[in-house]
C-alpha cells in the first residue's frame, strides 16, 4: 500500500517554519540596530559634555567649585588601544644586530 506524499502542505508547512525563523533575525537585527543608535547617541552625549565642562572651566570654574556644586568632571571615555602584534622569540633581532653570531 503507497502513502500519499502531500508535496504542496509539506512547502507550505516547511515555508511557515522558514518565516517564523526569519522573524526573528529580522527583530534582531532591528535591536541590534537600536543598540547601535543608542551607543552613537551617547558618545555624542558625552562629547558635547566633556566640551561643555571645559567651556565652564574656560569662562572661569575651577574644577572644585563645580564638583561642590554638583557637577564633577566628566567621565573619562575607555579608549581601546590596538597593541602591536608581537613577534615570536625567534623571529626577533637581537639588540646587537650589527653583529655576526658565530659567524668568523
Amino acid at each position: 500500500m503507497a502513502t500519499h506524499i502531500d508535496a504542496e502542505k509539506i512547502e507550505q508547512e516547511l515555508q511557515k517554519r522558514l518565516n517564523s525563523r526569519m522573524d526573528s533575525v529580522r527583530a534582531l537585527v532591528k535591536s541590534r540596530t537600536s543598540v547601535a543608535n543608542a551607543r552613537a547617541a551617547l558618545s555624542e552625549a558625552e562629547d558635547e559634555d566633556a566640551r561643555r565642562y571645559q567651556a565652564a572651566l574656560s569662562a572661569g570654574w575651577n574644577a572644585d567649585e563645580l564638583r561642590s556644586s554638583g557637577l564633577p568632571e566628566p567621565e573619562k571615555k575607555l579608549r581601546v588601544r590596538k597593541r602591536a602584534a608581537r613577534k615570536p622569540a625567534a623571529t626577533r633581532q637581537p639588540s646587537n644586530a650589527g653583529e655576526s653570531v658565530g659567524h668568523h
